[in-house]
């Protein structure tokens, strides 16, 4: 990987102090109480000591108290041991679409010493059966509505899972108890979140209660919600590592966490109906909001914090975003499944001052900007990003050699390429693995699809390279049109791009796609797209 000096962004706020991994490690473990048995779900539990009344889960139309909440866990927990002899240790599945059922049963699995196992429900029958056999899953909890999936996952699978269906109606009886008492390993294995497989076959990613606590103690304090109060309204899958991060923190901060799906007309209506303070959201959710006419209808004033992540978010739409929120304060950050969800965030009060960047390092992490030699690179040159801090995986499941190469040196290495200003905040310019090098010179693909997306007929855009004879690579543009829109010329794209880009970074083809296919979180799925133009490219072959 070679080094390139970007442009080293002016003037601006002086960076925060965020708390050493060091420090926050003492102010964890004297959280913790010097426990060294205690679960995820047991931290979690000790809010309902101190607000047992208070209202913690909410879902349409059904409400649970902390202390009401805890006891469901408890009677789920009893239900899984007594019916389906799960043990700890034991993985069990879960193909769950976001519900109160969803946090309760997870939970339970993890109060009980098993090892959760959380299955996206957009995946195939061939890409969840890989899962539960790579997990070793012996239990998959799921619901009617994929009964159709659950068909064919019982034929592939035969007798090596049991399959039990999860229903509102058949909910275990609950029973007191605090979840106190625990014989559970704080650094036991207690969930494996599988990677969305952009680049190959999906790795188990490996956490312990003790790495879950951190990313959420780490999330309260880097994404800004730390307070009794808030009202945490939880739209994207509840199966994805950003729970850990953004939503189920809210049970240990002593808020109110109000669970459903993302439907852009029906989003506003829950914002006003729940009073949310907090709404976390991918760039697209928050771009379709803004298209939608619905907006001026509900009083979003509730709104005190609007945060983003796990895909970037075009820094020309951020004050439509604002307007949208008046009085909500901005935080963008990023993160990935090994770490727990988070790695950087942008403090909200230099959203417009460092537009463009995915912040600094969250309280009790470190990170560096290294080249391919692991040698730290200084400001404005871009590297790769690593990092390190309680929040980091144990291991991927089962792949010592991706985990020695990931885990090198004691750093995660996150195969996203950056630089730092001179203030220290970071800004990404591409995944590792999606640069594009055209006669020696490294292209950025989220450069060129920030300009794209400044068109106003382009409502989506991905830049992938495509092989060339002379220069090795070249820029390909995959574009989907606003509604409404006309599909603009290469010629009319590579104008339009030409005002702000080098010339060597214009895309020399551009091919229309009505929807961009995406993962569970609003990612680009770049490898599905280079399948998708090689196939159509050899049908296209054949027909000629």
């Amino acid at each position: 990987m070679t080094s390139t000096r970007l442009p080293v962004h002016q003037a601006a706020p002086q960076l925060i102090q965020r708390e050493s991994v060091a420090a926050f490690c003492a102010h964890m473990e004297q959280q913790l109480g010097r426990h060294d048995c205690l679960t995820f779900t047991s931290f979690l539990a000790r809010t309902a000591l101190r607000l047992p009344d208070k209202i913690a889960l909410a879902y349409d139309g059904r409400y649970y108290s902390y202390r009401e909440l805890v006891q469901a866990i408890a009677g789920v927990s009893d239900h899984l041991r007594a019916t389906h002899g799960v043990d700890k240790g034991d993985r069990v599945a879960l193909l769950l679409d976001n519900s109160d059922l969803y946090v309760i049963w997870y939970l339970a699995i993890l109060a009980m010493g098993a090892v959760a196992v959380p299955l996206n429900i957009k995946l195939t029958t061939r890409e969840l059966s890989f899962m539960l056999a790579d997990s070793g899953s012996s239990l998959l909890l799921s619901e009617k509505k994929f009964s159709a999936t659950l068909d064919a996952l019982v034929q592939d699978l035969g007798d090596r899972c049991e399959v039990a269906l999860v229903t509102p109606t058949t909910q275990p009886t609950p029973r007191p108890s605090d979840l106190q008492n625990t014989d559970v390993p704080l650094t036991a294995d207690a969930a494996i979140y599988y990677t969305s497989g952009t680049t190959g076959q999906p790795k188990g990613v490996v956490h312990t209660h003790r790495s879950l606590i951190a990313g959420a103690l780490q999330g309260l304090l880097g994404w800004e919600y730390w307070q009794e109060w808030v009202v945490n309204l939880a739209t994207t899958p509840l199966f994805h590592i950003a729970n850990h991060t953004v939503f189920l923190p809210s049970l240990c901060a002593g808020g109110t966490l109000v669970i459903d799906t993302f439907k852009v007309d029906k989003i506003f209506g829950l914002i006003e109906r729940h009073k949310t303070t907090y709404f976390f959201a991918v760039p697209s959710m928050l771009l379709m909001m803004l298209q939608s006419p619905r907006r001026t209808e509900h009083d979003l004033s509730c709104v005190t914090k609007v945060v983003f992540g796990a895909a970037p978010m075009p820094a020309h739409r951020l004050k439509a975003v604002q307007e949208m929120f008046p009085n909500a304060a901005l935080v963008h950050g990023m993160g990935q499944t090994e770490c727990c969800g988070t790695t950087l965030t942008l403090p909200s009060e230099h959203a417009f001052a460092k537009a463009g960047s995915v912040g600094i390092a969250i309280p009790g992490t470190e990170i560096r900007i290294v080249d391919s030699a692991d040698q730290e690179l200084p400001p404005g040159e871009v590297g790769e990003l690593v990092t390190r801090g309680p929040n980091v995986m144990r291991h991927y499941l089962g792949r010592p050699d991706a985990t020695a190469e990931a885990l090198r040196g004691g750093w995660l290495h996150t195969g996203d390429l950056g630089y730092r200003d001179d203030e220290g905040y970071v800004f990404l310019v591409d995944r590792k693995k999606d640069m594009i090098i055209r006669g020696g010179e490294n292209i950025y693909s989220t450069e060129i699809e920030q300009v794209l997306t400044m068109h106003p007929d382009i409502a989506a855009a991905a830049v992938i390279g495509i092989n060339n004879e002379v220069f090795g690579e070249e820029v390909q543009a995959c574009l989907v049109a606003h509604e409404g829109a006309r599909q603009l010329s290469l010629q009319e794209i590579q104008a339009h791009c030409e005002q702000h880009l080098a010339k060597f970074k214009l895309p020399v083809a551009v091919h229309y796609i009505g929807v961009m296919p995406q993962t569970a979180t609003g990612k680009i799925q770049k490898g599905e797209l280079r399948t998708m133009l090689m196939s159509e490219q050899r049908g296209a072959q054949q027909h000629d």
